[in-house]
């Protein structure tokens, strides 16, 4: 019972806090909720060290550290301290994140509010009026009013049309393979039709049919930045350049003016990708749109100022279309989203096993991986064996989502696992463990190299990476 509750149980507590870290590093987490766990870990280990001390000196002295079971005592006190302020991390950092979507939330429906009495409000006064002037006077024609009403009319339903993206988040939308050059010509001879005086330029130099992660907003997205370059410009004469750049994952949409620059509060909401808050009544409606639905393509939002002007800049997911369905070419982007991380953490551990049984059977190899954490024991050593395996297959994972979506499935999965086996079975078992070993107290030949640990590693890769696929395939 001592070992168990006394070793075993912090050792698994201590491990399980490692990993996790290493699944927040390769995680698709934000980075201000992994610095509010990283924080909120680091005070809990540091208070409870400072209550060990404050113990010790209240108790005569630091004499009881001398002994290996004091140190052993210490260190289940850091980890229970370390464990106890990261689950308080998740929890803040949660809390910090559903109150930040509350002051979203908040800020929308002021919004719509804002949006529905300035243009639709304003937009049925201009059309009531229209209708009494063409029934009180002859000499305004039938055909004007009509021209009026029925284009008021049309900006009266794209402002409703508008309000569903902003009122739920743009979360609800349908996205699909939308080809990026039509949709930027069509926003821009919007509108170039409406304020014809501006200076235009596009530059497309990409394939025709390159095509983003999108839907049939894309086009007005690009009219709304393009028409606030002009309307907000005060230049003699506006002009506007509007560029269309294409990466390997990516699809880059640059417009840039030559007006006075964006303030500093709204270069800060695009660079956030948020609307502005309720009380800021300066913020532009259509800006705030564009910040939402980019966010809900898997896009982001950034913005220059020099002194030639503003570039805003729309980054969109580069897809291409395959029998309906959209196959997204971001895989290249670091971050692994959680289900992956589930999926590498349970392939870690079955390879573990595989990789461990014909190593025990052979040599009897598992107990000597737990003395690396001082306890040379069956249990534990398949315990830290583990654990190992989750955090080198935590890295495998985050190796495989950084290939460059080109290559093939076969080297993405199993020529990564075979590179990461092979490098593991270099450093990590041929001299990290010796030297490891040799500092507490165990002989070990320097380097560990064998051809029963090679193909165990091999083992570990291959079934690593045969799993992870097959998850990969069926998620």
């Amino acid at each position: 019972m001592a070992f168990v509750f006394g070793g075993v149980l912090p050792l698994v507590l201590g491990l399980g806090l490692s990993a996790f870290g290493v699944a927040l590093a390769v995680g698709e987490f934000e980075r201000a909720f992994v610095r509010t766990v990283t924080l909120w870990c680091l005070a809990g280990t540091g208070a409870m060290f400072v209550l060990v001390l404050v113990t010790l000196v209240g108790n005569g002295g630091m004499g009881p550290l001398s002994t290996a079971g004091s140190r052993t005592y210490l260190s289940n006190f850091l980890i229970g301290g370390g464990v106890g302020g990261a689950l308080t991390g998740v929890y803040a950092g949660r809390s910090n994140r559903q109150r930040h979507e509350l002051e979203q939330q908040a800020a929308r429906l002021d919004l719509v509010n804002r949006i529905l009495r300035d243009r639709v409000l304003n937009a049925l006064t201009v059309i009531r009026g229209r209708v009494e002037i063409a029934e009180s006077r002859d000499d305004v024609g039938a055909a004007e009013a009509l021209s009026v009403i029925d284009n008021r009319s049309a900006g009266v339903q794209q402002v409703v049309e508008n309000m569903k993206h902003i009122a739920h988040d743009g979360t609800d939308l349908s996205l699909d393979a939308v080809p990026v050059v039509p949709c930027v010509e069509s926003g821009l001879d919007a509108v170039r039709e409406s304020h014809p005086s501006a200076d235009y330029d596009l530059r497309a130099d990409v394939p025709p049919d390159l095509r983003v992660q999108a839907n049939t907003m894309l086009d007005s997205l690009v009219a709304h930045l393009v028409e606030n370059a002009v309307v907000y410009n005060d230049s003699d004469t506006p002009h506007v350049e509007v560029a269309v750049t294409a990466a390997e994952d990516t699809v880059s949409i640059n417009v840039s003016d030559n007006g006075p620059g964006l303030p500093e509060r709204q270069l800060d909401l695009i660079a956030r990708g948020e609307i502005g808050s309720y009380e800021d009544r300066s913020t532009g409606f259509g800006l705030d749109l564009v910040r939402l639905l980019v966010r809900s393509y898997g896009g982001r939002t950034a913005a220059t100022v020099t002194d030639g002007g503003t570039t805003v800049t729309l980054t969109l997911p580069r897809v291409s279309a395959d029998g309906g369905v959209v196959t997204s070419r971001t895989d290249a982007a670091f971050g692994l989203p959680p289900r992956r991380l589930g999926l590498a953490i349970g392939a870690s551990l079955v390879a573990a096993v595989v990789m461990g049984v014909p190593m025990q059977a052979l040599s009897g190899g598992v107990p000597v991986i737990g003395a690396l954490y001082g306890v040379q024991n069956p249990l534990v050593g398949w315990l830290t064996h583990g654990f190992h395996s989750v955090v080198f297959g935590l890295v495998y994972a985050a190796l495989v989502r950084s290939v460059p979506g080109h290559r093939s499935d076969r080297f993405r999965y199993y020529g990564v696992a075979l590179a990461w086996s092979v490098a593991l079975w270099l450093v990590a078992a041929g001299l990290v463990m010796p030297v490891w070993l040799s500092l507490v107290g165990i002989e070990a030949s320097l380097p560990n190299l064998t051809l029963a640990t090679l193909v165990g590693h091999l083992l570990w890769g291959g079934s690593l990476a045969a799993l992870y696929r097959y998850g990969c395939r069926s998620l």
